[in-house]
């Protein structure tokens, strides 16, 4: 993984710190790093596969379509899926400031994913200090412009409830009905409703019904067919999984995971 390091062939001010630095990486499927943190911002674009990212209370769902940001000194951890190939962007902690303190999952353009790998270290050493200051600034201003999308879930901490949404993440396709997922629950329906509405935001049904998106898109970003995800995710068709995907998202599986 990149890490910030002074670069002496371009001009970096007092800090002697790129503005950003990427890095291409391949990790192996099913990697995962426990709870870490960086002193510097990063950025993550996954150009094929999809991975899990948690921070503390959210965990936030990486695609092909989409771009990640950390900001510094955020811990998370991280969850590869299968055949991802990703770009890293460590941002100095003063460029970091200019985009923003919280995580986001923002919208991918052809712009953007030009920008960020115009970052590797080969491309930018074969342009002028002008031309990277140029490059730099147009992917500040790109990154902050860029629509937020709600691939995120929020986990409750209620241990009560907090195994119940660990097992639907991991697999929600499992999951028959929510009165089948909640049956074995601690505590009577209208507390873990309740519990699920001031933890989460969201009653039971709507997070299950999150939780199966997130996991529908890894499986899509793979390469399966939407047929075989909505048919494992429980849906009698995939036009009525499409419908869903569309309302929740306002894009089909496919122009999702194009």
């Amino acid at each position: 993984m990149a890490h910030l390091q002074i670069d002496s062939t371009e001009d970096h001010g007092e800090t002697g710190v790129p503005r950003y630095l990427g890095e291409a990486v391949r990790p192996p499927s099913g990697e995962s790093y426990d709870w870490h943190s960086h002193d510097f911002g990063q950025l993550i674009f996954a150009a094929s596969g999809s991975m899990y990212v948690g921070t503390p209370g959210r965990v936030l769902l990486l695609s092909p379509a989409m771009v990640l940001w950390i900001p510094p000194h955020v811990d998370h951890w991280m969850q590869y899926g299968i055949d991802n190939e990703l770009r890293y962007v460590d941002v100095s902690l003063e460029e970091s400031e200019k985009i923003g303190t919280d995580c986001k999952i923002m919208a991918m353009t052809a712009l953007l994913g030009a920008l960020i790998s115009a970052t590797l270290p080969d491309k930018e050493k074969a342009r002028s200090n002008t031309h990277n200051t140029a490059l730099h600034d147009l992917l500040r201003h790109e990154l902050i412009a860029a629509p937020e999308v709600p691939l995120s879930i929020v986990m409750p901490r209620d241990p009560r409830i907090r195994r119940f949404a660990e097992a639907a993440l991991s697999d929600p396709g499992m999951v028959e009905s929510v009165d089948a997922w909640l049956a074995e629950a601690p505590a009577s329906r209208k507390t873990i409703e309740r519990l699920f509405v001031t933890e989460t935001g969201m009653p039971p049904s709507r997070w299950l019904r999150h939780a199966r998106i997130l996991h529908a898109i890894c499986r899509l970003a793979a390469g399966e067919k939407v047929s075989s995800v909505a048919f494992d995710m429980g849906y009698a068709s995939s036009s009525a999984f499409s419908y869903m995907f569309r309302r929740d998202l306002g894009l089909s599986p496919r122009d999702f995971c194009a």
